[in-house]
């Protein structure tokens, strides 16, 4: 993973942060693999989802943004989302499109 170095320079991250940045995508593509791993995915989604918004809110912390999930952008990239990509972007900071039939997202529809 390469940084947006001119992003980084905006924000004005620290070395420090620049290190926990790193660890931080290591950990959500590790969380990618134990997701592509798990055979009950209808049961365990929540917990796949849970993990990942909450490394997106410290991605978020480290970057030196405000922390808002609206403007998550790892949440349905998780192997085996069904939620649509191009209706996400296209409403990024206002709302998320759920598939209700995702087998990782669809239980919010249910919730």
């Amino acid at each position: 993973m390469v940084l947006n170095e001119k992003l980084a320079e905006k924000q004005k991250i620290t070395s420090e942060q620049r290190e926990n940045i790193y660890k931080l995508y290591d950990e959500i593509y590790r969380v990618f693999d134990e997701v592509e791993l798990d055979n009950n995915l209808e049961k365990n989604g929540k917990k796949y989802v849970d993990k990942i918004r909450d490394l997106e809110y410290q991605l978020q912390e480290n970057w030196n943004f405000e922390k808002d999930a609206l403007k998550h952008t790892w949440w349905n990239q998780i192997p085996g989302c069904s939620c649509p990509i191009m209706d996400n972007e296209e409403r990024f900071g206002i709302e998320k499109i759920i598939n209700c039939n995702c087998i990782i997202h669809g239980y919010l529809c249910r919730d």
